[in-house]
């Protein structure tokens, strides 16, 4: 079981991927789908991996992150991504089963800001269709 400081939730700190970092986490993910290598259009790549039922992020104390649903802003400057905890005691566990979080490219990193969780999945759509109106598209193919 990990435990989780407080004070970590509101702050930037390495993730265990490399070239990714997080924000609100609380403890240290792998992220994937992030690509191994930046090029040109860095968020656009990471965008193209994006596959619904994949793995966003994943650690060894707590159930894997798995895509719902994502979007690129208009002006591809983020990823929106909204997520579901693997298996069926995610909240006995004391984990919401529903996630939200935004990727952006700052500095030479991906950065992944946790914006909510939730229990109940409504509240989740709810939650990802606002910040989707507020400018984002729906998925690129």
């Amino acid at each position: 079981m990990a435990v989780i400081d407080l004070n970590d939730f509101n702050r930037l700190e390495m993730a265990l991927t490399k070239g990714c970092a997080q924000y609100g986490w609380g403890a240290h993910y792998y992220f994937p789908c992030c690509p191994e290598k930046i090029g040109i259009h860095p968020l656009e790549a990471y965008f193209q991996n994006f596959k619904i039922g994949a793995v966003f992020a994943y650690n060894d104390d707590s159930p894997k992150l798995i895509v719902l649903e994502f979007v690129i802003s208009k002006n591809s400057s983020s990823i929106l991504i909204m997520c579901e905890r693997e298996g069926l005691m995610s909240e006995r566990e004391g984990f919401q089963p529903w996630f939200i979080a935004e990727i952006r490219f700052e500095n030479g990193l991906f950065v992944h800001n946790k914006l909510q969780s939730y229990f109940e999945k409504e509240d989740a759509d709810l939650e990802f269709l606002s910040c989707k109106d507020k400018g984002a598209v729906g998925r690129l193919f």
